[in-house]
């Protein structure tokens, strides 16, 4: 990977003054869209954003972030005191996906290279020309190389970080050999030098402790059917949780050291089906009664200020997102965002060390969002930098609903409706990857707002198994594979159709991962209701869909497999695709990447060739240096180009009433 720097204009007047209504000032914010009607181009929903991941240096003097050029997702930087923007690097094969500032001068950046997950990690000052490498990306299909992860930012120590896994010196050409470290290293990232911390690579961990000074302070292992967290103590390592192994909720998780290296955050589901907060004090060995409990949802992220030193609220999700806060100071400035801004969300991404500065997201469900910088001493904002050019009102609401499955399980999701149209406009079933613990929520989606745009109307299910809902509720998940699973997503449909939203012949199904697996599953299982399918990285045996290929699987994969897929190998060919496909009557879509590390290729390769055996109907895309979700611009544009084509042949789109 080599690395590019220049000085460069990023953004012509990048900030544009806007002073909104807090402190009494006026909002003056211009027109930032023209009127937009008709069918909006698919880059203006898939194009790369404007900015992304935008941070305040810990002075609050600059904004690091992302933005486009040349394809790819490049670093830079604001100076706001001189309103000038400029390049810090960019990366000639790969896409930075991730930074995080070390001081008010260095940067610690990560970087996608063929979407094969395993990341460049390096660090850089602001003008580009003093990159250290600290982690290689693995390039091929085997251990060779490094394969790295940040354990720890170290918030108290501006000259390291804290990585795990796999390290050489440099990568390694195929065949290679050469002697590596493993464990956890403290990394100094002036020169990429590393100290050991912990030097075992036991395969049965599965997180490693680390505070924010960069000291290892213990580790979690899954050992058979059973967890433990482990502690230092003294000398000593000390069992402090252990408990049965769920997978994805588990009796106690940790969610993150304060300052001090005392205190541990952690969420316990033992008393708690939806799960609370509490604290687990390393000197005393105890652990708190709840903290917080959430009324509905679950909580899904903790507010600190920029040194954690002191917890400031909780973010909770039921059907929306909703803010809890325990510091007032912090609550005010959430009030007075949201009454400047009414009727859209306001998130605070990002904040100086003092809290003088506040680096903000405002966005919706038919809003993708701007970026602001609010002065809380002045009482003043500017606006950074719009994500896309879409022009809210040109987009469409989404509406939660809620229904009751088969068996009297209520059922939640969110429908986006077109422009009005006559007849009832077809519909897409928009099932979530995952599938366990992860749900679809309220908020912009530019998928949603994509298919919206060509005259379909969406439904997005949080089907049983999905997160945010309790434990009990991902439990109705397990081994329900292509069984409830499925069946919640057939009832949907049902419900849709009942209540006049959808018509019975007008109705497709399209999913990306476990998404695309239920697309496969609809055509399948229930081959009369959907009239055509899309399957977007869907695995088609669900006997190998946890074993790479031509490799064993490691002993926690087969814990997945086993635990929460299907308990037998009968089971899962059960409701394995590529063992029906035979009943397949729907024209089929599907869409791969040649270099996804989680549903290999062999996935298509052994699917097609059945589609071929039996005559199926079908197309095909599949996109060599693409991973799980395509990265780059150009191969993601041309999919939704295909996606647009292939619905319009066998779902034709509604048109709008008068048009």
């Amino acid at each position: 990977m080599c690395y590019r720097t220049c000085m460069h204009k990023v953004f012509a007047g990048v900030v544009k003054t806007a002073w909104v209504a807090i402190a009494g000032v006026n909002l003056v914010v211009g027109a930032l869209y023209g009127g937009e009607a008709g069918q909006i181009p698919i880059e203006r929903f898939f194009g790369l954003p404007k900015i992304a991941r935008p941070s305040l240096s810990p002075d609050g003097s600059k904004v690091a972030f992302l933005f486009p050029l040349e394809g790819r997702l490049a670093l830079g930087y604001l100076d706001r005191e001189k309103k000038e923007s400029n390049l810090i690097l960019r990366g000639t094969d790969e896409s930075i996906f991730r930074f995080f500032w070390k001081g008010n001068d260095r940067i610690v950046f990560m970087a996608d290279v063929d979407g094969n997950e395993s990341f460049f990690i390096g660090t850089t000052d602001l003008t580009g020309k003093n990159v250290v490498r600290i982690a290689e990306s693995r390039r091929h299909d085997s251990l060779d190389g490094t394969n790295a992860y940040i354990v720890s930012g170290c918030i108290n120590d501006e000259d390291h970080i804290v990585a795990a896994g796999i390290f050489t010196q440099r990568d390694l050409a195929p065949g290679e050999f050469r002697e590596y470290d493993t464990g956890v290293f403290r990394i100094d990232i002036n020169d990429g030098s590393r100290e050991q911390l912990y030097d075992s690579f036991d395969r049965r961990e599965i997180a490693y402790l680390v505070d924010e000074s960069g000291n290892f302070r213990g580790r979690a292992l899954a050992i058979g059917k059973m967890m433990q967290y482990r502690v230092r103590n003294g000398g000593e390592e000390v069992i402090v949780a252990e408990f049965p192994r769920h997978g994805y909720a588990e009796d106690f998780t940790v969610w993150g050291f304060d300052a001090s290296g005392r205190r541990v955050f952690v969420l316990s589901r033992k008393e708690h089906d939806r799960g609370a907060l509490r604290v687990f004090d390393l000197e005393k060995m105890e652990l708190s009664p709840a903290l917080f409990v959430p009324e509905k949802g679950e909580i899904t992220r903790l507010v600190f200020n920029r040194k954690r030193t002191k917890l400031v609220g909780i973010v909770t999700e039921y059907i929306k997102r909703e803010y809890h806060w325990f510091d007032r100071t912090r609550a005010r400035i959430q009030a007075n965002l949201e009454a400047t801004f009414p009727g859209k969300m306001v998130d605070v991404v990002s904040t100086s060390e003092d809290d003088a500065v506040v680096l903000c997201l405002v966005h919706s469900d038919r809003d993708p969002g701007t970026y602001y910088l609010y002065d809380v001493k002045a009482g003043k904002i500017d606006r950074l930098q719009n994500l896309r050019d879409l022009d809210p009102e040109a987009m469409r609401p989404m509406e939660p609903f809620s229904f009751k499955a088969r068996d009297g399980l209520e059922i939640h999701g969110y429908m986006v409706r077109p422009e009005k149209t006559d007849p009832i406009p077809p519909l897409v079933v928009l099932p979530h990857g995952g599938p366990f613990g992860v749900r679809d929520s309220w908020g912009f989606d530019p998928e949603v707002q994509f298919l919206a745009n060509r005259g379909y109307s969406v439904i997005q299910v949080n089907y049983r198994g999905s997160g945010g809902f309790g434990r009990e509720f991902i439990n109705r998940g397990r081994y329900h594979w292509g069984r409830a699973m499925q069946d919640d997503l057939t009832d949907a449909v049902k419900w849709a159709i009942e209540n006049g939203y959808a018509a019975p012949d007008k109705v497709g199904i399209y999913g990306a991962s476990y998404g695309g697996y239920a697309a496969l599953a609809g055509l399948i299982f229930t081959p009369d209701l959907y009239q055509c399918g899309v399957n977007y990285l869907g695995p088609t045996d669900l006997e190998i869909t946890f074993v790479s290929k031509g490799q064993s699987a490691r002993a926690v994969d087969f814990n997945y497999r086993d635990e929460w897929v299907g308990p037998t190998r009968e089971s899962r060919d059960e409701v394995s695709p590529v063992r029906h496909v035979d009943k397949i009557k729907a024209p089929l879509f599907n869409v791969y990447g040649e270099k996804d590390p989680r549903v290999r290729i062999d996935h298509w390769e052994r699917f097609e060739k059945e589609l071929k055996r039996h005559g199926v109907r079908y197309e095909a895309m599949v996109v060599a240096k693409q991973g799980h979700g395509f990265r780059d611009e150009r191969a993601s544009q041309s999919f939704y180009a295909r996606l647009e084509a292939f619905l319009a042949k066998y779902l034709p789109p509604a048109t709008p009433e008068g048009k």
